[in-house]
């Protein structure tokens, strides 16, 4: 049993993503792909030897993380996927969307381990900025094979192109303060919110 870790600081398109989890050994907790949606997963990942692909990922056994999806600029997700079952829980929100004074003290040092510039300021953050804060994709793969380079190979690739692209990502970082106007990226995914 190997395991990888996929890391990435932009978000999944979600209709991207959603047709990349239909190749997990999964049956429950990923919505059918609608026929409006246009996904080409052979497109997506750009894989000439898509068996390979299907291979790989019908190998995870349990993968789990943190995700961002791009219909939120806010939300901070949970992705859990164990044996035949996913679920895409809203932890919250990512601690760049409150301000510092509102953090507990006790953790401030290992929030900011998890963003991508200790220099980041929301408030001041323009479209054009490039840091994110803590927003991220943070998600280990566990399974046969899967240390392998080949196999970390094929997941960093297949995720990479569920990422926004750059004409995407522009769109996104224009329309990031309003989470109303995000809905251009639809999501599929049923997500909950966590609850304890």
């Amino acid at each position: 049993i190997g395991s990888y870790v996929y890391r990435a600081r932009r978000p999944f398109h979600p209709s991207r993503l959603v047709s990349i989890l239909h190749k997990l050994p999964v049956v429950r907790g990923v919505p059918t792909i609608s026929t409006n949606q246009n996904v080409d997963d052979t497109s997506i990942h750009g894989q000439d030897d898509d068996d390979n692909v299907n291979k790989v990922f019908k190998q995870v056994l349990r993968s789990k993380g943190f995700a961002w999806t791009a219909d939120s600029n806010v939300k901070a997700l949970y992705w859990s996927h164990a044996g035949s079952s996913f679920e895409m829980q809203c932890l919250g929100r990512w601690w760049a969307t409150l301000p510092k004074q509102q953090w507990p003290e006790e953790v401030k040092d290992s929030i900011l381990a998890d963003y991508d510039s200790l220099d980041h300021d929301e408030t001041a953050a323009s479209p054009t900025t490039s840091s994110v804060g803590d927003r991220r994709q943070e998600v280990v793969f566990i399974g046969p094979g899967i240390g392998s380079l080949d196999s970390r190979t094929v997941i960093e690739s297949v995720l990479d192109s569920c990422l926004l692209n750059d004409e995407e990502w522009d769109i996104f970082r224009s329309k990031r303060d309003d989470e109303a106007s995000l809905t251009c990226f639809e999501n599929p995914l049923q997500t909950r919110i966590l609850t304890y």
